[in-house]
């Protein structure tokens, strides 16, 4: 049977989620997780849950779920020691940072993925087995064909979120509230600008009567479909929550616990069953409900559109305490020399006794009968025990209730101890020995250049003719197109004449139904004789191990690369270069790059992309079918979201029908030029996807310039319809 997985922000939750019916409870502590301005639990509290949790067979799971500075590694490795020390059953992890560390310092703590580890498909599974972890979540956004394939084919058990909250973009891909605001998702303080108003344009049409939540996913429920979920082999399920209340986790892990009860009941039974979870289920916050990812069928019903507040009352705190007991049987008799003793045990045969000095003789009135001795057992206060039953060896002898009382303590205590040193803590995975992926015949040329992104012959050359050194070409167009071999060979021939380099870019998301595709991508752009690849997400390098590819490899940016330890786990699967997230500071970068000893590449120009969705925005907007039959509604179309700000966010679609959300304003650091060179980055990338010739070409031969040392650039105003990223703001 899957592990019904709760969450909890508080002691009281955890109690909560406990009584309900849970396996399993994920939390976090008072830092390195992304539920940064929840309540979270002290160690302290960490330590109570984990006693209460192991007591009653449930399994404890810490979030040191975001991107770590490489300043904060220390602190890290102190928190991961006292986690271990705690016997917490596990840590969820984005930050492969956290992985590698774990290993080395606490080898038995068992490594979960994130679901900010975009894991979509069955190589990035594999990906992480490979690296020791045991379970992994997959994103939210997969449905049940993709999901059963996964678990099929996996060693690693697999989580699936079940209900509450989804994001809007694909988890660990989103830098929206990064770049608008300065929280950052990653690092646990999203400030939600997906559940804010927008209204979607056709150039300067609008093509929505009047800004709506378009962004705004409706909350997930997937009651109506937990049966599939078990039966596609699911190995956890996943309720959101963390930042709600007791009420909310009793409801939910309530009802589908009912559910999970009734799985192997009588038809007519889960029938019964389903309609009283989904009535229970009103009762708790929620946006309304879908579950249409798991349904593959996207439209203009899966967000909210209106006001995307609770629809219900709020069902308050409710009650925190905990009324789930182990029963446990006791017997008061004498022990050979005469001394009260009593015995405590349960029914998974955990005993423990307790022994006094006193010696019970027979009463002259008031014996401690049975029933008197049974009342005196049952005051076992906050422990969490129930009394089922108790006997005494005979009822004709006097025993102080004083002394009684304080045997029944004492054996409580030595009972409880007995089941804790009998908890079986998971296992944790082994990383392989070898977990190098990529093998490369050559090691890339690390002469420093300007890199641009295109994705069509025209812009490609236009870079080249402006003197760009590499073109990254492939992966996710904007345009909607998968390259085909004649635009591959036409590239590549283009990059040859210029003595230039053509790498390969890949996909940031992918799912089993798509790896085909992209296999056959990167075996036409092999053919056409490209220089290395570019991995955008976890799973391209099983794929490339499996397609015996030896050519260099860079880890793009979308890997989330945000610090040394990080950057040195992909040197380790092979990288030979490195793209580092866009969310770091110049001081940052810099410090990473004296640490690592392969060259470094950051985006410097362009539009960033705030946003990968697989919910279209044309598509259901546009067609009353919704994705996958809207007949091309974003076809030759120029498609932006407008905020309440009247900013206007623009929204390309990729080969997979994926919405690509980007940034009002163009990253520019060419008048900070020098402070890049002087970082020691070797390439600066242009990003030229969707723009025209002409743009791709004055923004390089620009770069070009300050590159070579042949122009100078002065620093004037900031100009305020470009930003500096966060070269020189942090985020928080």
């Amino acid at each position: 049977m899957a592990e019904l997985l709760a969450p909890a922000g508080s002691l009281d939750t955890v109690r909560a989620a406990i009584d309900a019916g849970a396996d399993a409870i994920y939390l976090g502590g008072k830092g390195f997780n992304a539920r940064k301005f929840a309540h979270n639990l002290s160690d302290e509290e960490m330590a109570q849950a984990v006693r209460i949790a192991h007591l009653m067979g449930v399994k404890i799971y810490v979030t040191v779920n975001i991107l770590v500075a490489d300043t904060e590694l220390s602190d890290l490795t102190v928190y991961l020691k006292k986690l271990d020390d705690l016997s917490v059953d596990g840590i969820i992890v984005q930050d492969l940072a956290v992985a590698e560390i774990a290993r080395r310092v606490v080898p038995n703590l068992p490594l979960h993925g994130s679901t900010q580890m975009t894991v979509s498909d069955l190589n990035g599974v594999r990906f992480l087995e490979r690296l020791g972890f045991t379970q992994v979540v997959l994103a939210r956004e997969l449905p049940l064909s993709e999901i059963r394939y996964i678990c099929a084919h996996a060693h690693a058990a697999i989580e699936v979120f079940i209900h509450g909250a989804s994001c809007m973009a694909y988890s660990g891909q989103c830098l929206m509230s990064s770049f608008i605001g300065g929280r950052s998702g990653n690092r646990g303080a999203c400030a939600q600008p997906c559940r804010l108003p927008y209204q979607l344009y056709d150039g300067d049409d609008p093509l929505t009567g009047e800004a709506s939540y378009i962004l705004s996913l409706k909350d997930l429920n997937s009651s109506s479909k937990i049966y599939e979920l078990l039966s596609a082999g699911v190995s956890s399920l996943k309720i959101e929550g963390r930042m709600k209340g007791c009420g909310y986790v009793r409801t939910v892990v309530g009802a589908y616990r009912s559910l999970l009860d009734s799985w192997h009941q009588p038809a007519t039974e889960q029938k019964h069953c389903l309609r009283e979870a989904e009535e229970q289920l009103k009762q708790s916050f929620n946006r309304t409900y879908q579950a249409d990812f798991l349904k593959d069928h996207l439209g203009r019903h899966t967000i909210t559109a209106g006001i995307p507040g609770n629809r219900v009352p709020n069902t308050g705190g409710g009650d925190p305490g905990l009324t789930r007991h182990i029963p446990v049987y006791g017997h008061v008799d004498c022990t050979d020399q005469g001394n009260l003793r009593l015995t405590l045990w349960d029914e998974d045969g955990h005993t423990a006794e307790a022994v006094s000095s006193f010696q019970p003789e027979r009463a002259t009135r008031r014996p401690a009968t049975r029933d008197w001795v049974k009342g005196q057992l049952e005051r076992l206060g906050d422990t969490c025990f129930t009394l089922a039953d108790a006997s005494v060896w005979n009822e004709s002898h006097m025993i102080p209730a004083s002394i009684l009382n304080e045997l029944r303590r004492q054996a409580a205590d030595r009972l409880e101890e007995d089941i804790l040193s009998g908890y079986d803590r998971p296992s944790a995975g082994k990383a392989e020995t070898d977990t190098t992926f990529v093998r490369a015949a050559s090691i890339a040329d690390t002469a420093p250049c300007i890199t641009v992104r295109c994705d069509s012959p025209a812009r490609a050359e236009a870079a080249l003719r402006a003197g760009a050194g590499r073109i990254i070409y492939g992966g996710e167009t904007y345009d909607h197109h998968f390259v085909t071999a004649e635009e591959w060979k036409r590239v590549s021939a283009l990059t040859v004449s210029y003595g230039r380099e053509l790498w390969a870019a890949t996909p940031r998301v992918l799912w089993p139904r798509q790896v085909a595709a992209v296999r056959t991508e990167l075996r036409l752009a092999v053919e056409a004789g490209i220089s290395g690849i570019y991995a955008g997400n976890m799973g391209i390098f099983p794929l490339l191990e499996s397609e015996g590819l030896s050519l260099p490899c860079s880890a793009d940016w979308s890997l989330n690369i945000f610090n040394n330890q990080s950057a040195q786990a992909y040197i380790h699967v092979g990288c030979s270069e490195l793209t580092l997230s866009p969310e770091l500071t110049l001081r940052q970068i810099g410090r990473i790059i004296r640490q690592v000893p392969v060259s470094i590449e950051v985006l410097a120009e362009g539009r960033l992309e705030m946003m990968i969705t697989e919910f279209c925005q044309a598509a259901a907007c546009l067609s009353k079918e919704g994705k996958g039959h809207c007949n091309g509604a974003c076809s030759g179309r120029h498609l932006s979201l407008e905020d309440r700000h009247g900013m206007h966010f623009p929204v390309v679609t990729d080969p997979f029908c994926r919405n690509h959300i980007l940034n009002n304003r163009d990253l520019d650091m060419a008048p900070y030029y020098k402070d890049l060179r002087a970082a020691h980055i070797s390439r600066l990338r242009i990003e030229g996807r969707g723009r025209s010739a002409d743009w791709v070409s004055v923004q390089t031969a620009r770069y070009v310039r300050l590159w070579e040392g042949r122009e100078t650039m002065l620093l004037g105003k900031e100009d305020q319809h470009v930003t500096r990223g966060h070269f020189f703001h942090g985020i928080i």
